[in-house]
Order: C-alpha cells, then structure tokens, then sequence
C-alpha cells in the first residue's frame, strides 16, 4: 500500500504486440491509468518517430474542434456533455471522423462568409436608402430634381464660354468622427469650388463588421468642372467613404 513518502510497488514488464494491435492494446492500457511507458528511443528526434503523422492529424482535429465548438457558441446553442470518459478512436476512426469534421468546418466557413457578404451589401443598402432619403436644404433638392445627375446645366446659355458647364453631384456617407476632417480636405483641395452638405442619417445603421448600431453622417457635394469632380473621387474613395452617386 502506497503512502505519501512510498509509491505503490510496481513491475517492470516488456510488451511485445504486434503492429496491427499495437494501437488498440496501448489505447486500452492507457484507459486503465496504471502504466508508465519507458522512453527505449530517446536519442531519436520527435520528428523522426513512426506517430509523428498521427500527432500532427490530433493537432489539425483539435484546431478544426476549436473552430466547431466557437462557431455553436456564437450561434447561441449549448453542446451536451458526454457522459463518463471517451474511449480513443481507431485509427480508421480518426480519419473518418477528420473527414466529416472537416467538411463541417468548411460549410461553416462558406457560411460564415456568405453571411458578411450579405451584410455587407445590406449596409451598402442601406447607407444608399439613407443618401437618397435624406434631405439637404431645398436649393440642392431642387437642383437634384430637375434631372439625372450629371445633366444639369449651371447656365441656360445656348452659346459662349460657358456651354459646357454643368452642376455634378456626389452623394454618400461616411463616419462621424470622418465628417469633420472630409469636410476641411475637400474645402482646402478644391479651393471652395463645390457646396458641400453634412447631415446625420434618421435612423442608425448596423455596422457591417461589428454589427452594433452607428449613426452615420450623409453628404451632398455639387461642383463644377472634371478636374474638380476628380479631386473629390479621389479623396472620398481615399477617405473610406461609402459613395452612393457620383
């Protein structure tokens, strides 16, 4: 009888299996939790031993587990736990069972990616209904109302210096805290050529990454000319500006 000074007597045994049964009879000894096994190849590598593979492949299972068991978590389901101790899988069911978790986590994953694609193009959507519904003064509603963009004329002259001139509009939305400094680049790059229109949105806007609900802020810019058309393209799509219209 073992104390806390004196461990159990034990035997110092040589097994002699072979190589077919060698997995199941360790497994079942390992069950059991009344065996040390004795390094005989310690001056051999880790990488160079036979069950290296088999290591590798319960490394790559327990990472796909991982993955499995946090995407159930986030879904808001619970997983029951097993009752008593799982034996060790043979080695033929290890790999159907890497085979089917495998397969698991991949449509997850095509899931996973799907679904951020449809949110995002939801909050494109829905940053496009918030532009197009949101007002910004009555001199640009009526300018925008008169015709498509890009076609209205700023000067109803037939001829002359001015017959190509037309009011352009840029319409979209971005960040609060980008609101302010898009406004300053825009009046500096462009020298005062545009009228630009700052408004927050109604109604807040899930954030296509986080999901949590944000106010974003919609602007009308109307201008004349390409080169200052180009100017703001450049520097709303710079800005990580979400631009409805141009």
């Amino acid at each position: 009888m073992g104390s806390m000074f004196r461990s159990e007597e034990v035997a110092l045994v040589q097994l002699f299996l072979p190589t077919a049964a060698a997995y199941a009879c360790v497994s079942q000894l390992g069950e059991l939790g009344l065996v040390e096994f004795r390094d005989l190849n310690a001056s051999v590598s880790a990488f160079q031993r036979r069950f290296v593979v088999d290591v590798r492949r319960c490394e790559e299972l327990e990472k796909t587990f991982t993955f499995l068991q946090e995407e159930v978590r986030q879904a808001g389901l619970t997983l029951p736990l097993p009752e008593g101790a799982l034996p060790a899988p043979l080695p033929r069911d290890l790999l159907r069972i890497q085979e089917e978790t495998d397969r698991l986590a991949q449509e997850l994953r095509d899931v996973r990616g799907n679904r951020q694609a449809l949110r995002a193009q939801l909050h494109q959507l829905q940053l496009h209904s918030a532009v197009l519904g949101q007002g910004h003064g009555p001199s640009l509603a009526a300018s925008h109302t008169d015709g498509p963009l890009e076609r209205t004329p700023l000067l109803q002259s037939s001829g002359g210096p001015h017959q190509d001139l037309r009011v352009n509009f840029v319409a979209g939305a971005v960040e609060p805290h980008k609101a302010a400094a898009l406004e300053r680049l825009l009046w500096r790059a462009c020298h005062g050529f545009l009228i630009a229109s700052f408004r927050d949105a109604e109604q807040q806007l899930e954030g296509p990454v986080t999901g949590e609900p944000a106010t974003w802020v919609t602007f009308l810019i109307s201008y004349w000319g390409e080169q200052i058309g180009q100017k703001i393209r450049k520097i709303t799509d710079w800005s990580w500006v979400r631009r409805s219209t141009s």
